[in-house]
């Protein structure tokens, strides 16, 4: 799981060895992350915030571990003072917006999302464009979901999120042909992430290719035996022949 840090912050009177000390700890937290251990993570990082409280980038990683246990509000609270005495905010925009997103306040956070994609530096647009899209989606608006899904996969061809919602709204709107291609993307670029198996299971049964939506089902329930699709699937495999 990548960080993307914030700025620096104000660093402020805080002395060379806390700041030091501090780094030490930041570092130390991403390692808990990037091993999901996410309660040593987070003291990791909430001690280098009390030794460099200045520290944009450790405020950021607070506001992220913040986010994963879905206390939303420090996460919000941690997501702002990352933005203080910094010009790049649009990754701290983008989580803001998720937050919105998350409370059910889609028109904030199309908000969000749209700070984020002001900054031209940005350099994962695709992000806050998959969650843009999403939003449309909860809005029922699926033409302003499409074009941004498709401006995702311009940004980045290789995004796994943008491909697999532009597939799934591809299928509400009967273009069956479409999401096949959108999910086999997805299969190729990520083939151990389950969801666009069960999503082309469900394509070839509409397309009345049992065989290919059989070896479909059998994917998600392989790749993850214990995931609601895998339940799902499991059912469509009873039903086939």
């Amino acid at each position: 799981m990548t960080i993307f840090m914030a700025g620096s912050g104000c660093a402020g009177s805080v002395s060379d060895k806390n700041r030091h000390l501090a780094l030490e700890h930041y570092e130390a937290g991403l390692r808990n992350l990037n091993a999901k251990k996410i309660q040593d993570a987070y003291w990791e990082f909430e001690y280098a915030s009390h030794l460099n409280p200045g520290s944009g980038k450790v405020h950021y990683a607070l506001g992220h571990v913040y986010y994963l246990m879905h206390d939303y509000k420090d996460a919000r609270t941690e997501f702002r003072k990352s933005m203080v005495g910094t010009d790049r905010k649009a990754a701290a925009y983008n989580y803001l917006g998720l937050i919105s997103y998350n409370e059910k306040k889609y028109h904030k956070a199309i908000r969000y999302f749209q700070k984020a994609l002001t900054d031209p530096l940005y350099r994962t647009p695709e992000h806050p464009l998959v969650n843009l899209g999403q939003t449309y989606l909860a809005l029922n608006d699926p033409d302003s979901a499409l074009e941004a899904f498709s401006k995702a996969i311009l940004r980045n061809e290789q995004d796994v999120a943008a491909h697999f919602w532009l597939g799934k709204l591809l299928m509400t709107r009967g273009d069956y042909k479409g999401a096949l291609l959108e999910f086999s993307t997805v299969v190729r670029i990520a083939p151990q992430f389950p969801r666009p198996y069960y999503e082309l299971g469900k394509i070839y049964l509409k397309l009345e290719n049992q065989q290919k939506a059989l070896l479909a089902f059998r994917e998600v329930v392989r790749l993850d035996p214990d995931s609601p699709e895998s339940v799902k699937a499991r059912n469509y495999i009873s039903k086939l022949p």
